[in-house]
């Protein structure tokens, strides 16, 4: 058995002697506690470090350990705790326009819709959420919740609706389907378990019944599982005595609606709540208005009908992702986004609620973003806003186009699935016209904001393929208005949307950023040198571009652990690969190789000392990175580590071997083993154990090589990579993709690139439907992926520019993402 430790050696690197580490007695002398690999039966084992229980050690000394510079306790303290006020200030702004206050609930509007008006009691005082009603009943015949059917919110949604409509005399067809779903679910509630049951359903549904059964209702009254509901009401009721219910808060107040026969209701408004609601239920608040004509209640009520608005809510959320605070909001980023979906209608998404006629800019923002969150929607809505003419207006009657829908519409076009061809259409007509507003200053209709045009340029100059989200936080940042206007029939102001608060966070949280980069990059720059990557002899490899490439993708705070696994990864893979490509001698790539499949580094010592260096610092950062997520996973993930290194050295040696040998028959064969040497899995697996995932091996099968978002990241990767590399050549000599396709394909060389261009761009479409669909593949590591794909098209720019141009341009990125606001 030979026995090799894991820890980075502490031996230093002799380049005059050529050797890397110290023999004693011909064995290799490491460090000889804590992890190690048997060889046995040539079979490798990893045996993680052990505390004396026998649980896994939470840290190894010398792995991820980043020294934390002591910065001015007081400033950072003052800025910790500013940063959490603003935090909670934009909560609660969510919560003003969320579905907690603004609730769109059926059930609740059902019971607002009836409420008379005060100057004719013909008629509705809210007529918007009569329109609701009105045309939000499923085929079925039911109301309530459409992303899910649940009988008790169906049950109570759908007879509430009834008595709305009957109230005014009103829908005929829409009760007498209401009435049949009713008839045809109602005994299915004996098959309900009580844990699924709604809030109050026990003294609302039979309230309601009574009241049904009082004006003719055609209902099941007397089916056994109702009898059983009426028990339960009569129960709950009794435990509550009346004169308590009237002088102490207690839940049954949330459902006054359905205890009218007993609530006094002069008492009753005393236990209102400063808003002037019943806690906070629409329903509840609606009856005590109409027995008492309080006016509090019914500003209460007037309030939350005038929120009922789509278009705050999906421009605050837009806003808080652009600016780079959106990790402090996920919960409140996820309801409003479930009312959105729920409120995205057949032809699009309106201003608010209750205006009837959809817009271009609110649908394609309310798309995007349900879209980029994983929601299933469909692009075909945008056909009602399609002209003759192939392109978009904002909705119909409008004498000319505005900038900002336009604007939505573009971003909304890049993220488009394979075959959508509304989305693929419309995209080059919108570019043609965005860049002739730029061009000649074209104001827009829609809003007054600080720089709209800059926004834009900038979209295009780095389209949401290769854009990095970090960096272009840092440039919206300064783009920005708090102090925005917005067009209508008046100029106002969205409080939610433009908001000092929002900017002095995104100003806050980029500056704390900065801190942790810099430690980050300082523990980076010292693991390069201590693993002697820093002599150019070695490699010209820039350590701090890669880590500016993850640091600007995924940039939250927590993340730390998988940026330095990201960026360590990536700079030796870049060296491996490199050295595969240039190296002299396929004999020391073989006696590479071997070591590797071995993890043996006693095998390297006859090989050039630059190998040897390259080696020991790719065995030293595996070891450690295995070491680190086998902790962080509470298991042993060595084998699969190694597999994944011993299995991507043996691609390049098999990808030098077949172009030295000229064994490249076809395009085909040539793209299928191309796609190998991109590496995905090496440059991006590890760093998916550090992301807070428990990588279990379901979830490990659906990442190996026949993973479709691994093949389709792959396949991308490669056409991007050949048409780039063809295109920074200045048109000289076809490359071997090139020439291999023209010659399967039977084209010019021009026909190629254009082909390849073109498939490229239908490969991008279907890594993002593989990102954003639902998977077996959690989406933090789908997310990793495809942000590699983007940071990888980001480095190698667009065909408009030459490589010193693109180095310029990464330079100037860098120095733009590392400055402070």
């Amino acid at each position: 058995m030979e026995r090799i430790s894991l820890l980075p050696s502490k031996a230093l690197f002799s380049r005059s002697l050529g050797y890397l580490y110290p023999q004693v007695r011909g064995n290799l002398n490491f460090c000889t506690t804590g992890l190690y690999v048997e060889k046995q039966n040539k079979m490798l084992s990893f045996r993680p470090l052990v505390n004396a229980s026998g649980a896994l050690s939470p840290r190894v000394a010398g792995a991820f350990d980043i020294d934390v510079a002591k910065d001015s306790a007081e400033e950072t303290r003052d800025e910790d705790d500013r940063i959490g006020t603003l935090v909670m200030q934009i909560k609660e702004m969510f919560r003003s326009m969320s579905d907690g206050d603004t609730s769109p609930s059926a059930y609740d509007t059902a019971w607002v819709a009836r409420i008379p008006s005060k100057h004719d009691a013909t008629r509705p005082h809210f007529p918007t959420t009569l329109n609701w009603v009105l045309g939000n009943q499923h085929e079925d015949g039911s109301w309530g919740e459409p992303s899910l059917f649940h009988l008790y919110d169906r049950l109570v949604c759908t007879l509430a609706c009834i008595l709305s409509l009957k109230t005014w005399s009103i829908g005929e067809q829409h009760i007498a389907k209401g009435l049949e779903f009713l008839r045809a679910h109602v005994e299915q509630l004996g098959d309900e378990t009580s844990n699924s049951r709604t809030c109050a359903f026990e003294i609302v549904f039979p309230s309601m019944l009574d009241e049904a059964n009082s004006i003719g209702l055609e209902l099941p009254y007397d089916a056994p599982y109702l009898k059983k509901i009426f028990e339960m009401r009569e129960n709950k009721k009794s435990r509550v005595p009346v004169e308590m219910m009237h002088s102490v808060h207690t839940t049954l107040l949330y459902s006054v609606e359905a205890l009218q026969e007993i609530v006094q209701w002069k008492r009753i408004l005393k236990l209102q709540s400063p808003d002037g609601s019943s806690l906070s239920s629409p329903a509840a608040t609606a009856v005590a208005y109409m027995k008492t004509g309080d006016s509090k209640s019914l500003e209460y009520l007037t309030n939350i009908v005038q929120r009922f608005r789509d278009h705050e809510r999906i421009w605050a959320i837009d806003t808080i992702e652009r600016l780079g605070i959106h990790h402090y909001f996920r919960e409140e980023i996820s309801d409003a986004l479930d009312y959105v979906y729920r409120n995205i209608g057949k032809k699009g998404v309106p201003y608010g609620t209750g205006n009837p006629i959809p817009d271009i800019d609110d649908t394609c923002m309310a798309l995007r973003l349900a879209r980029s969150h994983g929601y299933e929607i469909s692009p075909d809505i945008l056909q009602h806003f399609k002209q003759d003419n192939g392109h978009f207006i904002c909705h119909p009657g409008e004498t000319h186009t505005g900038v900002s829908d336009m604007f939505n519409l573009y971003r909304f076009s890049q993220i488009s699935y394979p075959g959508e061809t509304i989305l693929e259409d419309a995209k080059p007509l919108l570019q043609r016209y965005l860049q002739y507003c730029i061009k000649n200053h074209v104001d827009d209709k829609w809003a007054l904001k600080k720089d709209l045009l800059k926004e834009v340029e900038r979209a295009l100059r780095y389209p949401w393929k290769m854009s990095l989200q970090g960096l272009e936080a840092r440039e919206y940042i300064d783009l920005y208005g708090e102090n925005d206007l917005w067009i209508g029939k008046t100029v106002y102001w969205m409080h939610n949307v433009n908001n000092p608060k929002y900017l002095e966070l995104a100003k806050l949280e980029y500056n704390r950023l900065q801190a942790i980069h810099e430690r980050e990059i300082n523990y980076v720059l010292k693991w390069w040198n201590n693993c002697g990557l820093d002599d150019p002899f070695v490699t010209r490899i820039c350590p701090q571009e890669i880590y500016f490439s993850i640091a600007a993708t995924l940039y939250e705070p927590e993340l730390e652990d998988c940026r330095i696994t990201y960026t360590k990864s990536n700079c030796i893979e870049d060296i491996v690969r490199d050295m595969f490509q240039n190296h002299g001698s396929n004999q020391d790539l073989k006696l590479f190789c071997k070591a590797i499949e071995q993890w043996n580094p006693s095998l390297i010592h006859s090989l050039p000392q630059r190998i040897q260096v390259i080696f020991m610092a790719m065995y030293n950062t595996l070891n450690e990175l295995a070491t680190e997520a086998s902790n962080a996973q509470g298991k042993d993930v060595f084998p699969y580590f190694h597999d994944l290194r011993s299995k991507q050295v043996q691609d390049y040696m098999k990808s030098r071997l077949r172009i030295e040998t000229k064994q490249i028959s076809s395009w085909t064969e040539y793209f299928e083993n191309g796609k190998k040497d991109c590496g995905v899995a090496i440059r991006t697996v590890p760093t998916m154990f550090f992301m807070g995932e428990n990588m279990v091996d379901n979830i490990l099968r659906c990442l190996d090589s026949r993973s479709k978002i691994q093949d389709q990241l792959s396949m991308y990767l490669r056409l991007l990579i050949d048409v780039r590399t063809h295109e920074n050549m200045m048109h000289k000599k076809p490359t071997i993709a090139i020439s291999s396709y023209m010659k399967e394909a039977n084209c010019t060389e021009e026909e190629a690139i254009c082909r390849l261009k073109r498939t490229t761009e239908e490969a991008f479409h279907e890594l993002v439907y593989q990102y954003l669909k639902p998977s077996k593949v959690p989406r933090c590591c789908r997310r990793l992926m495809f942000e590699h794909g983007r940071i990888t098209h980001f480095f190698l720019g667009d065909n408009s520019s030459t490589p010193l141009t693109e180095r310029e341009r990464i330079s100037d990125a860098m120095d733009r993402f590392f400055s402070a606001v």
